[in-house]
C-alpha cells in the first residue's frame, strides 16, 4: 500500500508535466527561439545582403587585399560533375577543364546536379566566397544572402507556436473538465487551426519574397482580415449552445444505449458490459446492443451515488470516445465511472435520480 500511495502522486506530477507544462514550454521556447533568430539571423543576413547588392566589380589591376570587398568573375568550362547527396557534409563537386580558374569547387548538391560536362560557366566570388555559378541556361546561387528565407522561417516558427497553443487550450477546455447543462460545445482543433493555416499561406511566402511596403502592406492587411474573420467564426462555433436534453425514453419500452462502467482493478463482474438497458424494467448491464435483455445483469442502483459529470481524460481514459461524457459515481463509497454519449448519459443519470438517488451535478 505505501508503494501505491507514492506512485500515485508521481503519476499525477508526470501527467501534469506532460499534458499541461510541456506544450506551453514548447510554445514559449518556439516563440523565444524565433525572436532570437529574427534579431540575430535576419538582421545580419539583411546587412550582408545590402553589402552584396552594393558590391561593385573588381578593377582588373586591383590587389588581393582590395578584392575582398569587390566582386570577381572568372570564366570556366566544366569538365565533369559529381553530385552526391550526403547529409553529414557537402560531397558534391564541379571539376574544370585545364584546372582553370580552379581545379574543382565544392558546391551544393543542387548546383552540381544543375550543370553537366562542357557547360561554359561564369564563377562569381565575393569576400573569398563563391556566390554564383551561371551558364546560359541556369544560374545557381551558392552564397547569395537570403534574408527572406530566414524571415519566412521565423514566421513559420511563430505559427508553429500558435498551433501548440491551440492544442494546449483545446485540450485544457475539454480534458476532464466538469460539464453543465449549458456547457460550451467542445471546440474542434480544426476550427482554430484553420486561421493559422490561412495565415501560413500568405505570411510565409510574403516574408520570404519581401516585395516591399507597397505590396506587403495591402497583402498583409487583407490576409490579417481573413484570419480575424476565421478566428471569430471558430470562437462563435465553440460558443454556448442550448441546454443538452437527455435521450427520449418511450413510456413502457426499453431503450438500450451504448455505455460502459469504467472500473479500477479488481473489476466487478456484475458491471462489465458494453450497453445498458433502461425503461420497461430495472436498469441492467448487457454485453450486446439488443434487442431484448438476454443475459442482462441488473444494476444495484441503491448502491450508487452520482457525484458529477465531466469530459473524458485523454491520457487515462483513452478507450472512451472523445465526444462522450463520464459520470463520477460512488459504489458504496468506491469510486466508479460510467461513460456514454452525452444525451444517453443524461438519460441514465435521470433514471438514477428517479430511483431515489442523491444526484449532484
Amino acid at each position: 500500500m505505501p508503494e501505491m500511495s507514492e506512485s500515485g502522486p508521481r503519476r499525477g506530477v508526470g501527467h501534469f508535466v506532460g499534458a499541461r507544462l510541456l506544450p506551453l514550454l514548447l510554445c514559449v521556447v518556439t516563440v523565444v527561439g524565433a525572436a532570437c533568430f529574427a534579431v540575430v539571423g535576419v538582421s545580419s543576413e539583411e546587412r550582408r545582403d545590402r553589402e552584396w547588392q552594393a558590391a561593385t566589380p573588381c578593377p582588373a589591376a586591383a590587389p588581393v587585399d582590395v578584392r575582398a570587398d569587390c566582386v570577381t568573375t572568372l570564366p570556366g568550362v566544366i569538365e565533369r560533375t559529381k553530385a552526391k547527396l550526403n547529409r553529414s557534409h557537402r560531397d558534391s563537386w564541379l571539376y574544370f577543364s585545364g584546372g582553370r580558374p580552379v581545379d574543382r569547387l565544392n558546391v551544393s548538391y543542387d548546383t552540381a546536379a544543375a550543370f553537366e560536362a562542357g557547360d561554359h560557366v561564369t564563377l562569381t566570388w565575393w569576400r573569398g566566397e563563391l556566390m554564383k555559378v551561371a551558364s546560359e541556361r541556369h544560374t545557381a546561387n551558392e552564397g547569395v544572402p537570403r534574408p527572406g528565407g530566414i524571415a519566412g522561417g521565423v514566421v513559420f516558427c511563430v505559427l508553429a507556436a500558435g498551433a501548440l497553443a491551440v492544442f494546449t487550450l483545446v485540450r485544457r477546455r475539454r480534458d476532464g473538465r466538469p460539464v453543465a447543462a449549458d456547457e460550451p460545445t467542445s471546440p474542434s482543433v480544426f476550427n482554430f487551426l484553420m486561421p493559422l493555416a490561412v495565415a501560413a499561406v500568405w505570411a510565409v511566402p510574403l516574408a520570404g519574397a519581401r516585395p516591399g511596403r507597397v505590396v506587403a502592406i495591402p497583402v498583409a492587411a487583407a490576409g490579417l482580415l481573413v484570419v480575424l474573420v476565421l478566428l471569430a467564426r471558430a470562437w462563435r462555433v465553440s460558443g454556448r449552445t442550448p441546454p443538452l436534453e437527455p435521450r427520449a425514453l418511450p413510456e413502457g419500452e426499453d431503450v438500450i444505449v451504448q455505455a460502459r462502467f469504467l472500473q479500477d482493478t479488481p473489476p466487478d463482474p456484475g458491471l462489465q458490459g458494453s450497453h445498458i438497458a433502461v425503461g420497461a424494467g430495472p436498469m441492467a448491464v448487457l454485453s450486446h446492443g439488443g434487442p431484448g435483455r438476454l443475459a442482462g445483469k441488473a444494476i444495484p442502483v441503491g448502491r450508487f451515488d452520482v457525484r458529477g459529470l465531466r469530459r473524458p481524460k485523454r491520457f487515462t481514459e483513452q478507450n472512451v470516445p472523445a465526444h462522450w461524457y463520464v459520470a463520477e459515481l460512488l459504489d458504496s463509497g468506491t469510486p466508479v465511472r460510467l461513460a456514454a454519449a452525452p444525451a444517453d448519459l443524461l438519460l441514465l443519470v435521470r433514471e438514477l435520480e428517479r430511483a431515489g438517488l442523491d444526484v449532484s451535478r
